[in-house]
């Protein structure tokens, strides 16, 4: 025993080592001999003069030894204990009282045998019930899952009731301390199973009550991608789950959630809705990022070229991404110079990757106008210089009409042939002097690049005036001008009609 020990002089070192020894085996027999019915039923009323085995007893530790603690109940008795009896959790000093279970007596010394674990086993099996949430040590396993000491009382846990998922290896679990759920307790035949993964269903119930009541509407969380559905997305963000759906996943067009994250992928998201009594969670994924038209004023400059691709079509034009949640059109107006375009598809496909010019921006508006024809030089703006009016030109007749033919001079240009100009005989139909096909040779009549129009015609010049004839008509009518001048003077002004009639002779249409 501890020499500092405080005890009276008259009890101090009064045991020797084989009669602690024989005290420790007293113990431990009386210990083995209790079931838990019997320490169940047992009461603290006895007084220490004559103890009960299995009552517990309240004492004072009068000294802490090398092996063994001695305790006083209320200097009226003595109990002899070894330190092994100390739970895990448990540190006493002397002075300290404690709550011990009678196991013995030891009749030679008159100490009594008492147990600081069956005092705790006595408590805890009377507090045990089904629901309960206890903490043991894995001492064991079989087949059928694992063995667990709660304060020396025997559970077992089945191996479906390990683990929330299951389990390959619970051999894992070995030596490892573990709180678990009395899922079934009967006192009279020692039968108390255990289920950890009840316990591990509460207390992640409990965190994710605790991180819900946490969240506000505007936060930003990390989260993990846990399922992908066709409307969107759930991701964990520390026990809660929330719904990112497909249109809060990015400022661009999307069509399916997988274009933007798989399962297991770590997103970044804010947190936009909460409906507390429903406990539901809405994210977004787009709006924990900068929104790109903030920016498109400073990016996107008229008269810039950038490339984009091609989303979806209209009739009135093509829908163009710049960069993801910055979308332009691009006017079917736009598209070509020269073609007459209908529909976007004639030109374009989803998906393509096209230069286009920008015309121009309303980022508060989220509007960016495009053209794909103003990257190349409009072909009628140097037409004028190219078909002279009276010059002829040589096409290629590419469709006909009920009222004319069309001759393409050059790619995307095209000129009439009006059906009065396809002769100087009457043609009742276009298809009877040209065909599709037909390489001909045309006079220009005239052109207006304005409207894209040039006009042709098949008929044969008109015969130009000899010198001679001009010569006559300008002689004709210096003539009839001094006859009119002398008629006005004879006849206060008055004219002859005939006068007027050879004055307005045209000599361009000598040979008609």
């Amino acid at each position: 025993m501890d020499p500092d020990s405080n005890l009276q002089p008259d009890l101090a070192g009064s045991l020797s080592a084989e009669e602690e020894r024989s005290l420790d085996r007293a113990a431990d027999e009386a210990v083995e001999g209790l079931t838990n019915a019997d320490l169940i039923s047992a009461t603290a009323g006895p007084t220490p003069q004559d103890p009960v085995d299995g009552a517990i007893l309240r004492g004072r530790i009068a000294n802490i030894g090398s092996q063994d603690i001695l305790i006083d109940f209320d200097g009226k008795s003595l109990g002899s204990m070894p330190l092994s009896e100390f739970g895990r959790d448990e540190s006493y000093n002397i002075g300290d009282h404690i709550e011990v279970a009678i196991v013995g007596q030891d009749s030679g010394t008159g100490l009594a045998a008492v147990s600081r674990r069956k005092a705790r086993q006595i408590k805890l099996l009377g507090e045990l019930k089904v629901g309960s949430i206890v903490e043991g040590v894995v001492t064991g396993m079989n087949k059928g899952g694992l063995e667990v000491d709660v304060d020396g009382v025997r559970g077992f846990i089945p191996a479906s009731q390990v683990d929330v998922q299951f389990m390959k290896d619970i051999s894992a679990l070995f030596g490892r301390t573990i709180k678990a759920v009395v899922a079934e307790f009967r006192a009279d035949d020692d039968n108390l199973v255990l289920s950890r993964r009840k316990w591990l269903e509460q207390e992640a119930a409990e965190q994710k009550e605790e991180q819900f009541a946490a969240l506000q509407v505007g936060q930003l969380k990390t989260g993990t991608v846990r399922s992908v559905v066709d409307y969107g997305a759930f991701v964990d963000i520390g026990g809660v789950d929330g719904l990112l759906h497909v249109t809060d996943m990015s400022w661009g067009r999307i069509t399916k959630p997988e274009e933007v994250v798989k399962v297991g992928d770590k997103v970044e998201v804010k947190i936009i809705k909460l409906q507390r009594a429903q406990r539901k969670v809405s994210l977004s994924l787009r709006q924990a990022t900068p929104n790109p038209w903030q920016a498109a004023s400073d990016k996107y400059k008229p008269g810039e070229t950038h490339q984009g691709r091609v989303l979806r079509m209209q009739n009135f034009g093509a829908f163009v991404e710049l960069e993801p949640g910055v979308e332009a059109l691009l006017p079917v107006s736009e598209l070509s110079w020269t073609r007459r375009v209908r529909h976007p598809s004639e030109l374009l496909k989803e998906g393509d990757v096209v230069e286009v010019r920008i015309l121009g921006i309303e980022a508060d508006k989220q509007r960016i106008s495009l053209s794909l024809r103003q990257l190349t030089e409009d072909p009628w703006s140097v037409a004028a210089q190219k078909f002279s009016v009276g010059g002829t030109v040589k096409g290629k007749v590419v469709r006909t009409a009920d009222f004319g033919a069309f001759v393409e001079l050059e790619e995307g240009i095209d000129g009439l042939v009006h059906i009065s100009e396809l002769s100087d005989q009457r043609v009742k139909a276009v298809t009877d002097r040209v065909k599709v096909g037909q390489e001909v040779e045309a006079r220009v009549l005239g052109i207006d690049p304005a409207t894209k129009r040039i006009s042709l015609s098949l008929r044969p010049p008109p015969r130009q005036p000899t010198p001679e004839e001009l010569a006559a008509v300008e002689r004709e009518r210096q003539a009839a001008q001094k006859r009119r001048e002398r008629s006005k003077s004879r006849r206060g002004g008055l004219t002859i009609a005939w006068d007027e009639g050879l004055a307005a002779l045209d000599p361009s249409k000598f040979g008609r």
